[in-house]
C-alpha cells in the first residue's frame, strides 16, 4: 500500500488539487503508527474540512474562518463548544451540496480523528488575509486590542496560544458575525472576554475588525 501510495501522488482530493507533501507525510503516517486512523479515512476527514475551510484550513469564503495555525489545544477546544452547544455555527452549504453546521459535524467526530485533524492543522502555516482598511480606525483599533484583547490575543492578535484564536488576517466579515454571536449569547466565552467585548460599541467593534484586518 506505501508503495502504491508514493508511486501516485496524485490522488485527487475534494478542492481538486494534487496530493501534498504534508499530506502524503500524514498519510503515511497514519499507516504506519498503530492505534491511529487508517490514512485513506485521515485523508477523507482533510477533505471534508478543506471543503470549507479552503486548501489546508485557509479560507477562501469571508464567512468561514481559515482554521491553519490554530493551537492543538485551541482546535480540541473549539470542536468541544461545538459538541456542547456553547457556541452555535452558521448553517453552509455550497451549491449543490448537502447543508453542514459545524455542531453536527463535531459531534459525529470521535475524540481520536478530533485530535488528528488538531495536529495536521496547527502544523499547516495561516496565510493572512488581504482585505480593505480604514486607516483611522485601524489605529484606533490598535489602542483598543492593546488595552482590552492583548493579554490573551498576544503579538497583536497573531499568535495562537492555547485557546485564544488568530484574530490578525483573519477573515473580517467571520470576525464580526462573531462579536454579533457573543453579544446575543450565541456563543459563549469566559466571563472576563464577555465583560471587555460589552464595554465596547459598534464603533470600537469596527476599529477592532479594522485592525485585524491591518496586522499579520
Amino acid at each position: 500500500m506505501l508503495a502504491a501510495l508514493l508511486e501516485n501522488q496524485s490522488m485527487p482530493i475534494m478542492t481538486g488539487r494534487k496530493l501534498t507533501f504534508p499530506l502524503l507525510y500524514l498519510l503515511l503516517a497514519a499507516c504506519l503508527l498503530p492505534g491511529t486512523i487508517r490514512g485513506e479515512d485521515f485523508i477523507d476527514l482533510v477533505q471534508r474540512c478543506e471543503g470549507c475551510h479552503g486548501e489546508d484550513g485557509n479560507s477562501t469564503i469571508p464567512v468561514i474562518p481559515s482554521i491553519a495555525g490554530f493551537s492543538y489545544e485551541g482546535f480540541l477546544n473549539t470542536m468541544d463548544v461545538f459538541r456542547e452547544n456553547d457556541r452555535i455555527a452558521i448553517e453552509f452549504q455550497r451549491p449543490g451540496e448537502p447543508e453542514t453546521v459545524m455542531n453536527d459535524i463535531a459531534r459525529l467526530l470521535s475524540e481520536e480523528q478530533v485530535e488528528a485533524l488538531a495536529k495536521y492543522f496547527s502544523e499547516r502555516p495561516f496565510i493572512p488575509i488581504r482585505q480593505a482598511v480604514d486607516p483611522a480606525l485601524a489605529e484606533r483599533g490598535a489602542i483598543l486590542h492593546k488595552q482590552q484583547c492583548e493579554r490573551c490575543h498576544t503579538r497583536n492578535g497573531a499568535e495562537p496560544v492555547e485557546d485564544a484564536a488568530i484574530l490578525a488576517g483573519q477573515w473580517t466579515p467571520y470576525l464580526r458575525l462573531q462579536f454579533d454571536n457573543i453579544l446575543s449569547g450565541k456563543r459563549i466565552v469566559p466571563r472576563g472576554m464577555l465583560r471587555r467585548i460589552k464595554k465596547l460599541d459598534g464603533e470600537d467593534i469596527e476599529a477592532l475588525l479594522n485592525f485585524y484586518a491591518s496586522t499579520d
